[in-house]
């Protein structure tokens, strides 16, 4: 099917939400959008993530000088999506989103640039075409040709050149092999002026009736004057908006002079008229001109390639992509009052400059080339060495340092830099023969691997064979197989024969991807509704260029054995009640995934903490912190905790051996691990319904713990009561109905489980309970004291005469909340004034633990003295000092659930930071 609507309201965004409905689930493979202005953290919160979940590569090229975002604001440039700038002799003006299938197309071509304005409140002018099974259409071969020839008539960066020409074969490559076909919808072609202007592409008259309309018209009027001549229209209308379009009355009434029915329509101020509009009638029949062209000589009646090479010289020349349809139903509103244009009056043309003047130094793109990168630029002022600066701080100010300068006669250069990560913020600077200061609008540092198209057959990793619950539980060599295949898959992440990363490193994997690596019965296990309707995949061969990550594990080969059952039974003769030579082998290879899921998500939290201890301390080296231990992927962990929940219910554990809450805990350090934003990087955004799975599952293990033991206030038990700090959030966010499937039955006496009644009322519990970081902003402000939290430790805003007596006073209030709200140990720290050497103290009744500069101490405070009042004007005796003191915290930390490294690093980087600062 092959369908082209002239003027359907189908902003891009509308078209990927389409694309997520479609019954056949199909990939998006690309996502191309085109624009003049651009606003990356709009498209980062509407666009990116949806295209990326779908599995496509996303690409955004913009005008080089017509940014609308700053570069702090920016998250996922160059490591989620291919971003590039333009440069040509007047604007780069063209509006296209383009969505590629496997053998499905849209593409949109209109006014609106990608912009919360162009893509959500302006009235803009679209035209859509559609395919689908392998269908095509006239327009999509136009497309390809002119997406082929773009990057020889603008100026763009090599790897946009070829970007860019990739898509023109897709195209070419998707009409060529098209089946015959019949265009439904308006008959549209497209036109651009890449070789001629697009004044010249329009019919010569006379026609019946013209009608315009565009929100900047030329004020010198010389181009409606053109478009008269041509045309010859025996009736004129004209389409303005008093408040929002931009004309010159005394241009227009020249362009008209004599003209018999030339009048000036008032359009409804409701919104503004973005949208640009050429039609006329001939007889009864409609024609329109409609896409990017404004009604100004730069846009209709120049072409691009009649611009001096090398030069700036000469009037603008505006890059255009418009689309020529027959057909057509009026498109210029017939309400609104109509004035002769020989009584029109005003002018908005004052500061209204279209695309202004052209910024003197364009910085094109810049790509990460293994240890070097590779900076292109665009225009640059002649003769004069260009300074290339990174930003060490997402672009913030007074971040930015020089790496390189590019000599006065090259445009490309390369600079040798350690491990520049993806994303970061690069500029060009110059200083002018006037002494004039000049910078290049921010690039960001692009990595191929970071931006590839998701979910390519032949990158996705899997595991070794098929696998079915069954199996797993009957079956120990299948288990101990597992237990290998899902460690080496623990990311998604899958290495080329050279060891390079993977396109889409760090990017969640969707639905299908985890249908392709765990197969369908074990992502059904791990997703549960989220698999339920996704249809049947092909299941292809991996291809032999492409293996998985290596990951080396132990595993004890004699360990089936001595658990004393058949190690060749076959799966379909399995039990469905565990049987008791399963049961203790069960327990143990779920207790080692367990803690090891557990394991490398304190490694990653310490490893995090390492490298801010080192950002803190300042620049040590010339090595840049790029990758980072990461926790495991959301669909291997979910499935791991899935089966840990089935062995629950069959059985694994005996009536008394409550074991079993040590590996949940595990499992649930794991999961809120994934679940923390704060622990995820920018582009690692989780899809909303895989968020929604995660809280449900989480709630569904904490639902079990707190079953079997209190998880807060004085008798709490100490494993649920930590679990329940990690969680309480997710379990607050938790949709039960996303856990539905695991709502199991038991099939032995006493084995735990959860309902969807215990989850909704543990959900109900954690929203009703009061969040005690907020409770305890709330209490420390009663008594003039701010803070803020971090690393388990509670900072004091400020500087204090006495930094002791501020401590004492803050882990008294801290542990004296109401409803035992903070039932551990309380630390605090304050900061003296002048010296700036603070005071540390940890505390939890009858000991504290201070630390004074290098020197620490640990006192008995029993009741009912409090800190506060025992350190008021002094301190009291103490109990044990140095290295004593220091094993005295050892005690505090475990039962805060502290790592003493990562609070090691904590103190020592802040207070590096405090003094550099």
């Amino acid at each position: 099917m092959t369908a082209a609507v002239h003027t359907e309201f189908a902003s891009p965004v509308s078209l990927l939400r389409a694309w997520q409905e479609r019954p056949d689930k199909a990939p998006l493979r690309e996502f191309l959008v085109l624009g003049f202005t651009t606003d990356l953290p709009f498209l980062e919160a509407v666009a990116v993530p949806v295209a990326r979940a779908l599995g496509a590569r996303v690409a955004i090229l913009g005008d080089a000088g017509h940014a609308l975002h700053e570069a702090v604001d920016v998250r996922q440039a160059g490591r989620g999506y291919l971003h590039g700038v333009a440069s040509c002799h007047g604007a780069f003006h063209p509006k296209l989103a383009l969505l590629l299938g496997d053998d499905a197309c849209r593409v949109a071509i209109g006014s609106g640039n990608p912009t919360q304005s162009g893509w959500g409140t302006n009235d803009e002018l679209w035209t859509v075409v559609a395919t689908d099974g392998s269908a095509s259409h006239p327009l999509l071969a136009d497309l390809a040709d002119w997406l082929e020839e773009l990057p020889d008539a603008v100026a763009m960066t090599p790897w946009w050149t070829e970007h860019l020409r990739h898509i023109a074969g897709l195209l070419t490559e998707l009409h060529c092999e098209a089946p015959a076909f019949d265009a439904e919808g308006t008959d549209v072609r497209l036109v651009h002026n890449l070789h001629r202007p697009l004044l010249d592409q329009l019919p010569v008259g006379p026609v019946d009736e013209l009608r315009l309309y565009a929100p900047f018209v030329d004020p010198s009027g010389e181009m409606l004057r053109l478009l008269r001549d041509r045309l010859s229209p025996a009736d004129v209308t004209l389409g303005l908006q008093r408040r929002w379009s931009s004309y010159d009355a005394k241009g227009v009434r020249r362009a008209f002079a004599g003209h018999p029915a030339a009048r000036v329509r008032e359009l409804a101020e409701t919104r503004m008229r973005h949208g640009k509009l050429i039609e006329w009638r001939t007889g009864d029949r409609w024609h329109a001109l409609t896409g990017s062209p404004n009604l100004t000589r730069a846009a209709l009646a120049r072409a691009v390639g009649d611009a001096p090479p090398g030069t700036t010289d000469g009037p603008a020349r505006n890059c255009e992509l418009a689309v020529l349809a027959s057909g057509t139903t009026p498109l210029l509103p017939d309400e609104g009052p109509a004035t002769p244009v020989p009584e029109l009056t005003g002018s908005t043309t004052a500061g209204r400059t279209g695309a202004g003047t052209p910024p003197a130094l364009v910085l094109l793109g810049v790509r990460a080339d293994g240890p070097a990168l590779e900076v292109v630029l665009g225009r640059r002022p002649e003769g004069l060495e260009v300074s290339v600066e990174l930003s060490s701080d997402s672009g913030a100010p007074g971040s930015w340092a020089t790496i390189g300068h590019v000599r006065a006669d090259r445009h490309t250069d390369v600079f040798p830099l350690a491990a520049t990560a993806p994303g970061a913020a690069v500029r060009a600077t110059c200083r002018l023969a006037d002494g004039t200061y000049v910078e290049s609008a921010v690039a960001f540092v692009y990595s191929a691997d970071r931006c590839a198209p998701r979910g390519a057959t032949d990158t996705v990793p899997r595991l070794s064979g098929s696998y079915a619950v069954d199996d797993l539980f009957g079956d120990p060599a299948a288990a101990r197989r597992f237990e290998q295949d899902i460690a080496r898959l623990r990311e998604l992440v899958v290495t080329d024969a050279a060891g390079r990363s993977a396109p889409a490193a760090g990017v969640p994997p969707t639905v299908a991807d985890c249908r392709r690596t765990l197969g369908a019965e074990l992502t059904e296990v791990a997703l549960g509704p989220l698999a339920m309707d996704l249809p049947q995949l092909l299941q292809a061969p991996a291809a032999q260029r492409w293996q998985i990550s290596e990951y080396l594990s132990v595993d004890d080969e004699e360990e089936g054995v001595e658990a004393g059952f058949d190690t060749g039974a076959e799966a379909e003769d399995a039990p469905a009640v565990l049987p008791d030579g399963a049961r203790a082998y069960s327990r143990k290879w779920m207790s080692r995934l367990a803690r090891r899921l557990a394991s490398e998500a304190e490694a990653a939290d310490k490893a995090a903490a390492d490298v801010a201890g080192k950002c803190r301390q300042g620049p040590a080296s010339d090595e840049v912190p790029d990758a980072r231990p990461r926790p495991w992927s959301l669909p291997t962990t979910l499935l791991v905790a899935a089966l840990h929940l089935q062995l629950l219910a069959a059985g694994a554990w005996d009536e008394n051996d409550y074991s079993w809450r040590a590996v949940t805990a595990d499992l649930l350090r794991a999961l809120t691990a994934i679940a923390a934003p704060d622990r995820r990087a920018a582009e690692e955004d989780l899809p909303g319904e895989q968020e929604e799975r995660l809280d449900a599952v989480i709630a569904v293990h904490m639902s079990l713990l707190g079953l079997h033991g209190e998880i807060e206030g004085p008798q709490a038990d100490p494993v649920a009561a930590t679990a329940w700090r990690m969680s309480r959030t997710a379990v607050a966010r938790a949709q039960p109905d996303r856990a539905a499937d695991l709502y199991l039955q038991t099939s032995r006496r006493g084995a735990p489980v959860a309902t969807k009644a215990d989850v909704e009322a543990l959900g109900k519990r954690a929203r009703a309970v009061p969040d005690p970081v907020v409770e305890a902003h709330r209490a420390l402000a009663v008594v003039n004291l701010s803070a803020t939290y971090e690393a388990g430790v509670w900072e004091l805003a400020g500087e204090f005469s006495n930094p002791q007596a501020a401590c004492a006073k803050a882990v008294t209030v801290l542990a004296s909340l109401p409803d035992g709200l903070w039932p551990g140990p309380v630390l605090a720290r304050a900061r003296g004034q002048g010296t700036r050497v603070p005071c540390f103290m940890a505390w939890h009744r009858p000991v504290l633990v201070r630390q004074r500069g290098a020197t620490w101490t640990s006192f008995r405070v029993p009741a009912p003295a409090t800190p506060s009042a025992t350190f008021q004007s002094g301190a009291p005796r103490p109990a044990a000092q140095g290295a004593q003191a220091r094993r005295d915290l050892g005690p505090l930390l475990t039962a805060a659930d502290l790592d003493p490294l990562q609070l090691f690093l904590h103190l020592n980087g802040s207070l590096s930071q405090q003094v550099v600062g």
